[in-house]
């Protein structure tokens, strides 16, 4: 092979390199081209996964939000038809209340006597002459303090019993701070029932406002002893004491 023919062929060989060479790089620059492409798409990829399980987890939190909202709703319903209805009762048992605002006569009791209303403000001594007046004056008496005239409003049985009992080794004072004490919280009362049970005795249901609900309602005996009506005693001891 002459010169010039050795040179042509170098020549080839360096024309052939190059263009591998350039070749080489477009692949390695198409290459990472592609990487690139990858993890633009894998980091996108990675966002949506964050984004789904952000949303996941809103829509839960909502829907949990909705069915407490609902469970509320549910109970806020029930409690505002309880409100009505008792509202309901409380103006039943007013209009009762107002057919007789005042105390009847003895004589027009025929048997039992339905829903008396007696502030305390009202309270008043009233004397004994029939079972409402006897029970207004003991209960004027313990609202004031006058033990003499609580005794007074008592049959010589409930008056024993109370010495023997509750007010056993007791001063007047004390007594009377005790009763006074008692009816601190009351603010009136109102008869439910008189029933006579005979022309010599009579039986009262009664509800007192401020007196524990547990211990409602409150039965007090009265009794005619020399004409004049006399507390003979009550469930709970609450009235008078």
């Amino acid at each position: 092979m002459n010169k010039s023919g050795f040179y042509i062929l170098v020549v080839l060989i360096g024309v052939i390199e190059l263009a591998m060479l350039w070749r080489q790089s477009e692949a390695r620059a198409k290459l990472r081209a592609e990487n690139q492409t990858l993890e633009l798409q894998a980091g996108q990829m990675t966002a949506l996964v964050a984004e789904n399980r952000h949303l996941t987890q809103n829509i839960s939190a909502a829907a949990d939000v909705t069915s407490i909202a609902g469970q509320q709703m549910e109970e806020l319903n029930r409690l505002r038809n309880e409100v009505e209805a008792r509202q309901r009762q409380i103006q039943d048992l007013q209009a009762e209340l107002a057919v007789q605002p005042t105390l009847p006569a003895f004589q027009s009791l025929s048997g039992s006597n339905r829903f008396v209303n007696l502030t305390k403000e009202s309270w008043a001594s009233s004397g004994y002459s029939t079972p409402e007046a006897a029970l207004e004056t003991m209960l004027w008496a313990t609202l004031h303090g006058d033990v003499a005239t609580v005794r007074a409003s008592l049959t010589p049985v409930e008056l024993a019993r109370r010495n023997n009992g509750a007010w056993k080794n007791k001063t007047d004072s004390e007594i009377a701070n005790a009763g006074m004490q008692g009816l601190s919280q009351v603010s009136g009362l109102q008869i439910l029932n008189l029933q006579m049970m005979s022309e010599d005795d009579a039986h009262f249901t009664l509800y007192v406002s401020g007196l524990k609900q547990s211990d409602q309602p409150l039965w007090v005996d009265m009794k005619l002893i020399d004409g004049e009506w006399k507390s003979d005693g009550s469930e709970h001891r609450m009235v008078g004491q």
